[in-house]
Order: structure tokens, then sequence, then C-alpha cells
């Protein structure tokens, strides 16, 4: 999402259904409080010792997401593209910038919808409303926030508020996948889905527990852009029917993209 990492693209357009993930146990990732230190809870990527997940996360961490080292010489990114919704067609051009900045713009038929997340509001300009931004409402703000973050869950694993349990290995679209699942306390429960040879993410599903809405996105393609792989392709859906395609024409990292981009103001 953002791509692995562009999961965050759907947020902004779709619907999310109203099908409920199995709330399972499973194994927790091991950690002892004591060991946990202030620097740990602020680190994309910390040296989680032993066990299954936590040598998991950190397979995952280098190869499906690039290492500690290219991880930190991300800052931003800027995509362009299309998104099928339907019969219908949507140009797309995203910017995403560390932390969690993000501002999406689709347009079709001279009909634009911006949104846009400054850290602080999460704000847009709907299609017949002029060039004034409004807020979104709580639970539009609610799931645009979610996914606003760059990169995905599974990074800053030692966060308060945050639980990582290891559900299963499982198939999935001709793939054996970990499945790993992330509470939130914001209110969401995110499944990963992480191919165990090549470490990729294939799916991840997100499930709001405030309103039991979810969706599934599966991640296809995939181009090494700066040392991370990014998904050109990926595809949403619901009660398990494709309702959205989006494709990636254009990747830039580290582009000039810069804080002012996502204030809410007048387009």
């Amino acid at each position: 999402m953002f791509l692995t990492h562009h999961k965050f693209l759907f947020a902004a357009i779709v619907l999310f259904s109203t099908s409920s993930i199995a709330k399972k146990g499973g194994q927790p990732l091991q950690i002892e409080e004591g060991r946990i230190t202030a620097s740990d809870r602020q680190t994309a990527m910390p040296e989680l010792g032993e066990g299954r997940l936590a040598k998991i996360l950190m397979q995952y961490y280098k190869v499906g997401l690039g290492g500690s080292e290219g991880w930190g010489n991300i800052s931003s990114l800027k995509v362009c593209g299309t998104i099928k919704l339907g019969d219908l067609d949507f140009e797309l051009t995203a910017y995403q910038k560390k932390p969690d900045l993000l501002k999406i713009t689709t347009e079709s038929q001279g009909r634009r919808l911006v949104r846009a997340y400054d850290g602080k509001t999460a704000w847009q300009i709907t299609p017949g409303a002029g060039s004034t931004p409004q807020e979104m409402t709580h639970e539009q703000s609610r799931r645009f926030i979610h996914n606003s973050r760059l990169g995905n869950h599974l990074l800053y694993p030692c966060a308060k508020g945050k639980t990582i349990v290891y559900i299963n290995t499982v198939p999935l679209e001709g793939h054996i996948c970990h499945q790993i699942r992330v509470t939130l306390d914001s209110g969401y429960q995110v499944d990963y889905y992480i191919d165990i040879r090549s470490y990729l993410e294939i799916k991840v599903t997100n499930l709001d527990l405030e309103t039991e809405f979810e969706s599934s996105i599966l991640f296809r393609d995939y181009t090494n852009e700066f040392g991370m792989p990014i998904a050109k392709r990926s595809e949403i859906y619901e009660n398990g029917e494709c309702v959205g395609l989006v494709t990636l024409q254009t990747i830039k990292v580290n582009s000039g993209v810069v804080p002012w981009m996502f204030k809410m103001r007048a387009e």
C-alpha cells in the first residue's frame, strides 16, 4: 500500500464490503516488554530476535521491502496510472510522503476527485463542488487515514497499540503464503498473505472492527523500484467478486514530493 503499498489507492475510491473475517487466535510476536526500547518503538524494521514470526518478519523486511537501508533511503512516492471500476475508467495520480502524507487525484470525463491527508486532517474536493475543499466525514476519514502510511502495518512492529500474530500457512492464487494478522488500536484488523519463497505481498484483507466492513486486494506484476518491490497491477475484491483494477504506468521514488502539496486548499 501505498503500494505494497498501493492498497491505499483503493481507500479513496471504492466502498468496502460487509463480510467479516473470523477472529482466530494465532502465534503472537514474542518480544519481552522489558527489552523494547523507545528507539525500537520508533524503528520501522527493528531486530526482533528468535521465534518463527520474528524470523518471517525479518526476512520479509529484507526481501519484500528492500531492507532497512533501502527503506531508509525512500522518502516519497509518485505514481500515475488508471483505475477501472466496472465500466468506468479513471486517470490516477497519487503522491505519498513519509510518514503518512497522502494525496490521490482521479479524473474521468472532466469530473475530478481529490482526496488527501496532511497528517492531521483528511479532506476532499468532490466533482460538482468547485475547487472548495471540505473535511471528510468520520467514516471516510477513518478509512483514508488507515491506508495513508507509507509502507504497511507490518512495519514498526514494536509500536504501542499494535498486535502481530502468525495465523497459518495457506495456499493462495498459486502461492503458499504466511498469513500474518495485525490488530491496531485504531479499530482495524489487517491480514497479510506473504509468499513463503519470494516474500512478496500477495494479498491483504482489511477489516474495520467498528463497522465490520471488509475488502481484499490482490497484488500482481511486481517491479523493483529503488530496491523495493512494487506491484504494478492490483485487484480489489468484495464478497469474492473483483470490483476494481489499478494499473500503474509510472512509478517515481523520491521525486520532489513536499509537505505543502498535501495541505487542505483550493485546487
